[in-house]
């Protein structure tokens, strides 16, 4: 019964969390049409008491939404200190972290509005540097989620060298006579180069001769050689990286 109530008072606390969010962020979305209107209304001019009003608008929405990021990032750390993992309240954790995400955005958006109106509202540009922070930390972690999502590796090396660093293997054939390389199944990703594929589109070679180990589509690529020694390879260029690195994301190379 006691880790019942435990477990109810969690949720519940989860839940007060939750409401407390989207309340303020409701609150947020009122200010907001507060700031729009006082500002229509200027025309251009703000009379006594409208830039006051602007400044107090704008100093309530930074409050706020400051404790809206910490109340999520308490939420996210409450659910990975929990002992099971509830998938529903962490779908709604992100749900949360997202309408702050746009939310950031969209008072990104009136700052930025304000600002070519020429309004010298004092409190409005501390408004801005924090907008800023937090814009610039999303921007980043979109940043670094798009580099993940279009990390890919490679290698170019000596078969004995690749086979010394425990990178491919050589199996099959018959009295060692035939044999074909492959991919280890269990080797260090540190020991290959980290490229964004939709950036890096050139793999330099300088070889006479090159085996591709990995599977890559034929039509996806193409070799380059050199204009006064035909016989030397370049560099491979990768033609289409979507194509290219959907079978796999791991390219091996062995020149000799």
């Amino acid at each position: 019964m006691t880790l019942l109530d435990e477990r109810e008072s969690s949720i519940n606390g989860f839940i007060a969390s939750f409401n407390e969010v989207e309340s303020s962020l409701d609150s947020v979305s009122a200010k907001q049409q507060i700031i729009h209107l006082t500002a229509d209304k200027s025309h251009g001019e703000f009379k006594p008491g409208q830039k006051d009003r602007i400044n107090a608008e704008i100093e309530a929405i930074n409050n706020m939404m400051e404790q809206n990021r910490k109340t999520i990032a308490e939420l996210n750390n409450k659910l990975k200190g929990s002992a099971k993992m509830n998938a529903h309240l962490e779908k709604t954790i992100e749900t949360l972290r997202h309408q702050l995400i746009l939310k950031f955005l969209e008072l990104t958006t009136l700052n930025d509005e304000l600002n070519l109106s020429n309004w010298q509202v004092a409190k409005l540009r501390v408004a801005v540097d924090t907008l800023t922070v937090q814009n610039g930390l999303q921007t980043q972690t979109i940043s670094e989620k798009n580099s993940a999502l279009h990390a890919a590796y490679y290698v170019v090396g000596k078969s004995k060298d690749l086979q010394d660093a425990k990178l491919i293997d050589k199996k099959g054939g018959l009295l060692g006579i035939g044999k074909t390389s492959k991919l280890s199944s269990d080797f260090d990703k540190s020991k290959f180069t980290c490229i964004d594929y939709n950036l890096t589109k050139n793999i330099t070679i300088n070889s006479k001769k090159i085996k591709i180990i990995t599977s890559h589509p034929a039509d996806s690529y193409t070799v380059n050689k050199d204009m006064k020694d035909y016989e030397l390879i370049t560099n491979l260029v990768i033609t289409n990286p979507e194509k290219f690195w959907s079978v796999s994301k791991y390219l091996v190379i062995v020149n000799n």
